[in-house]
C-alpha cells in the first residue's frame, strides 16, 4: 500500500477513536468500520465498466467501503451490482454506481461515463434534484473528513422544507395549535415542549420515495443532514433525540 494512502488510514482509524459514543452523523450507521480493500476488481468491473480512477485507487489502497460521507460508502461490490441509470433529463452522464445515502432515500453516485465520469452527484430525482456535489470522489472524501474533524455539520444539499419529515413535524404541530386554541405557527414555550413531548420512541418513521437509487419506494431510512438538524433543534424544544425510526441499510 502506497504511503499516502497508509496515511489516509491513519486519519480514518484517528476519527473513529474520536468519537467513540459515535455521535457524529451517519457514525452509528458505518461505526467507522473500513471493509477490506480489493486487488482484484474484474469481477465488479465487469457490471460497471473501469471504474474511474480515484475511487479504484481508493478501492484498491485503502478499503472496499464502510466508514465514509455521510451514512458510509455503499460496498463497492454490491454497489455494483445496483449501478443506476440517470433520472430523465440528465445530460451528463447515463450510468452512475451509487456511493453513499445522504438520508432520506437521497443518494451520492459516481457517474460511470458522459462529461460527469468521476465526479460526485446528488441523485433526489424525487423531489426533482440531480446535481453536482463534488468534483471526484478524492474530493468529496477529503471534504467529509475536513468537515467532521472540525466539528461541522455536512453540506445539506437539499433546500429545507423539502422533505416529507418537516412536513410531518409542522403538520402535527398545526393541529396541536388547533385544539389549544393557538393560531397557526405561533406555538411556543411550555405549549412547544408539551406538544413535542408526547410524541415517543420512533413515532416518526421517514420512508423513501418512488425513484430512491437505493431503496425501494416506503422503505422506512434515516434522515438527511438538514432533517437531522431540525431535529437536534426541536430537541432543544423538548422532542425526544429518537423520535426517529432507524432506516434500513442500502439494498439490504
Amino acid at each position: 500500500m502506497s504511503e499516502l494512502a497508509a496515511r489516509l488510514r491513519e486519519i480514518l482509524a484517528a476519527l473513529g477513536a474520536t468519537d467513540t459514543s459515535r455521535k457524529r452523523f451517519g457514525a452509528a450507521q458505518h461505526q467507522y468500520e473500513l471493509l477490506p480493500r480489493i486487488d482484484d476488481l474484474s469481477t465488479i468491473e465487469a457490471e460497471t465498466g473501469e471504474l474511474p480512477e480515484e475511487l479504484r485507487d481508493y478501492v484498491t489502497r485503502v478499503s472496499a467501503g464502510g466508514m465514509g460521507p455521510y451514512y458510509g460508502l455503499i460496498d463497492v461490490a454490491r454497489a455494483a451490482k445496483h449501478v443506476s441509470t440517470a433520472a430523465p433529463g440528465v445530460a451528463g452522464y447515463k450510468r452512475a454506481l451509487p456511493l453513499s445515502h445522504l438520508g432520506c432515500g437521497y443518494a451520492a453516485v459516481l457517474p460511470l461515463d458522459g462529461p460527469a465520469r468521476g465526479q460526485v452527484w446528488i441523485d433526489a430525482r424525487a423531489i426533482g434534484l440531480v446535481a453536482p456535489m463534488r468534483p471526484s470522489f478524492t474530493a468529496y472524501v477529503l471534504d467529509w473528513i475536513d468537515r467532521i474533524s472540525t466539528g461541522q455539520w455536512l453540506e445539506g444539499y437539499v433546500p429545507l422544507g423539502a422533505c416529507a419529515l418537516t412536513a410531518a413535524i409542522t403538520g402535527y404541530l398545526g393541529v396541536r395549535e388547533k385544539e389549544l386554541g393557538i393560531e397557526a405557527g405561533m406555538i411556543a414555550g411550555s405549549a412547544l415542549r408539551a406538544a413535542l413531548g408526547e410524541l415517543p420512541r420512533h413515532a416518526i418513521a421517514i420512508a423513501a420515495e418512488e425513484g430512491s437509487p437505493l431503496f425501494p419506494a416506503g422503505t422506512p431510512v434515516d434522515p438527511c443532514v438538514n432533517c437531522a438538524r431540525a431535529i437536534e433543534g426541536l430537541v432543544r424544544d423538548g422532542l425526544r433525540a429518537d423520535v426517529v425510526a432507524p432506516g434500513a441499510t442500502p439494498f439490504a
